[in-house]
């Protein structure tokens, strides 16, 4: 109501958001495909995998998994920011998408990847596997 401009789309803040998420969203589906390709490459060697071809791999889902949680979080969290308080409203259903990223994170919890790419960055040790890698 006070940017001066006569539509939302024409806000330089919500430009700004927006941009941002999709930078952000772009970068995840980014980290995504690549983790992706590192597990197919890893399917198809079957028996030939070697242990760092794993741990490569490992890596790369851990990496995905924390960023894509955290940016979808936040991307989600903030979409009633941008659309204002209608957004709200349940009949539209927009909270589904926070509480289903939220309830998603919560079966591959996102600190143990964390602590494990630390490990790899400072000791080059490659996370272990177990039930979640």
């Amino acid at each position: 109501m006070t940017s001066g401009v006569e539509k939302a789309t024409a806000d330089p803040y919500m430009l700004h958001h927006y941009g941002e998420a999709w930078t952000n969203l772009e970068a995840a589906t980014l980290l995504t495909d690549r983790a992706n390709q590192l597990v197919q490459t890893a399917w198809e060697k079957g028996n030939e995998l070697t242990a760092a071809e794993r741990g490569e791999c490992a890596v790369a889902i851990a990496t995905a998994k924390t960023f894509v949680t955290r940016i979808g979080l936040e991307i989600t969290s903030n979409i009633f920011d941008w659309m204002g308080a209608r957004a709200t409203s349940s009949q539209y259903g927009f909270d589904r998408f926070w509480r289903n990223l939220r309830t998603f994170t919560l079966h591959d919890p996102v600190d143990y990847k964390i602590r494990a790419l630390g490990n790899w960055v400072l000791n080059g040790e490659f996370p272990t596997p177990d039930f979640y890698s």
